[in-house]
């Protein structure tokens, strides 16, 4: 007896987009949100989803699906878009000059 109609193949293709969302999600939740549990919330699911992403991409490749590219291309986007930008760095530093005569 068949248990489902999907193909194994099928359920790592939507495993992938599932990550994919979760993962452009928690990239602006991180992103957006200054402090509180929020912010930590959305960095972990970051995380969860580009190892998921990982998975789950090189899982399509081992059954030659197209999908396992679009899981790396989302991989370098999520990549870049947390290391990309301001963060929490501090504009307010003090600078040392010289002292003119």
């Amino acid at each position: 007896m068949v248990w489902s109609s999907l193909r194994f193949c099928a359920v790592l293709e939507l495993l992938v987009m599932v990550f994919q969302v979760a993962g452009v999600a928690a990239l602006c939740v991180h992103r957006l949100v200054s402090v509180g549990r929020w912010r930590d919330r959305g960095r972990i699911g970051y995380i969860v989803a580009l190892v998921g992403l990982g998975v789950a991409g090189a899982l399509c490749g081992r059954h030659d699906s197209e999908f396992a590219l679009f899981a790396g291309g989302t991989m370098t986007v999520l990549l870049i878009g947390m290391t990309i930008g301001s963060g929490q760095t501090d504009a307010t530093s003090a600078t040392r000059g010289l002292a003119g005569a």
